[in-house]
């Protein structure tokens, strides 16, 4: 009898002991945060855009878990620096998901330039929404995109805008100067499709190697062709801005138009003489931006300037929702992605179309006059 009991007792023992571990287990499970990684471009050529994201994404974060987080777990925010470069693209795609173990990645930086490191995350069914990569790139390479979203806006909405206000102004006869990026590769592609849409024709075409320095050969063929102006699509828009010098030290006043990326403060400082007059397209923003840029100069004391800063707070509030939903409704987060449907920032309501981009994107066109970047009226 007395081994009865004795066995009896040690079988509750084993169930109290069994059901205290699995409550630990489940409460240390709902402590867990919930990781989300950034791989942005904090040094070299496109951390102008990449510092800014940073800080719009910290930013996002830091609401999120002051709202309690994602069902009551914090977020807990991975960065690593692409270094804005293919390699480290890859670099810190592999450590953000293969040893960090993040559930989403906000970035990378350029990823239209970088894009190796999309082969990484979309190859592991890990979702990426990237604040400053053109979609259209990755498609112009044939590349899959099953897991990759963008909050920047459609390249094709940017080509339109430029060419409709060449349009406007006369310039009908253009050649383009582009490197063989992709992301220069693609712009200088749209823009020769679309051409015809808007009574333009393309000249010639000159494509060079990334990196190029010396730009007089091709600028004094231009020159010859006496053309109405000049459109220029490079990967870094330093490389513009050494073509807009060149071409005043060759006496070449040929309007130039180019995309979003040449509005850099560094680059007005050092280059704005050779910058005067030229004509590009700018994100405007329709969403809550007035709100953002209070909040974000609350917090870091500066404006907020980069053409990707919106972009970013949006891609990390559309990830921030889609990982609850994920966890409210047990779905595949990136089947929650594609069914995001937020206010916005950069736009008046993030919406991902079935590309992948944000819907009622807009372009504005803009110049850059007595040393300043203003929007063209």
């Amino acid at each position: 009898m007395k081994k009865s009991y004795y066995l009896f007792g040690a079988l509750c023992l084993v169930a109290v002991v069994w059901l205290y571990v699995a409550v630990r287990n489940n409460d240390a499970s709902e402590d867990r945060s919930v990781k989300i990684g950034a791989a942005l471009g904090l040094t070299g050529e496109c951390a102008n855009y990449g510092e800014g994201e940073l800080k719009a994404i910290k930013l996002a974060v830091a609401e999120a878990n002051k709202d309690g987080g994602i069902k009551g777990r914090p977020i807990e925010l991975v960065v690593e620096d692409t270094e804005c470069d293919a390699k480290s693209s890859v670099t810190a795609m592999k450590k953000l998901i293969e040893v960090d173990k993040v559930e989403a990645v906000i970035g990378p930086t350029w990823g239209d330039s970088f894009q190796a490191g999309f082969t990484v995350s979309n190859s592991r069914k890990v979702v990426t929404i990237s604040p400053s990569t053109a979609l259209e790139a990755l498609v112009y390479n044939e590349m899959p995109t099953d897991y990759v979203f963008s909050t920047w806006f459609p390249e094709k909405i940017e080509v339109d805008t430029l060419q409709a206000h060449a349009q406007k102004i006369g310039a009908k006869n253009f050649v383009i100067i582009h490197d063989t990026d992709t992301y220069g590769a693609m712009l200088a592609d749209l823009f020769a499709r679309y051409a015809p849409q808007h009574e333009i024709t393309i000249v010639k075409e000159f494509t060079l190697p990334v990196g190029t320095e010396d730009f007089r050969t091709t600028l004094v063929q231009a020159k010859s062709l006496a053309v109405d102006g000049i459109a220029l699509f490079f990967q870094a828009p330093s490389s513009k801005a050494k073509v807009l010098k060149q071409m005043r030290e060759l006496g070449l006043k040929t309007q130039v138009v180019t995309d979003a990326s040449i509005e850099d403060m560094s680059l007005l400082a050092n280059f704005g003489f050779a910058m005067e007059g030229l004509l590009y397209t700018y994100p405007e923003l329709t969403g809550a931006v007035d709100e953002f840029s209070r909040k974000f100069k609350e917090e870091y004391g500066t404006d907020s300037i980069g053409a990707s800063d919106a972009n970013a707070y949006d891609a990390t509030r559309a990830t921030i929702t889609a990982l609850d939903e994920r966890y409210t409704k047990d779905v595949e987060l990136v089947d929650a992605v594609r069914y995001v449907n937020i206010p916005g920032t950069a736009v008046s309501r993030v919406l991902f179309d079935d590309a992948h981009q944000i819907t009622e994107a807009k372009f504005v066109v803009k110049t850059v006059r007595d040393g300043e970047f203003i929007v063209v009226e």
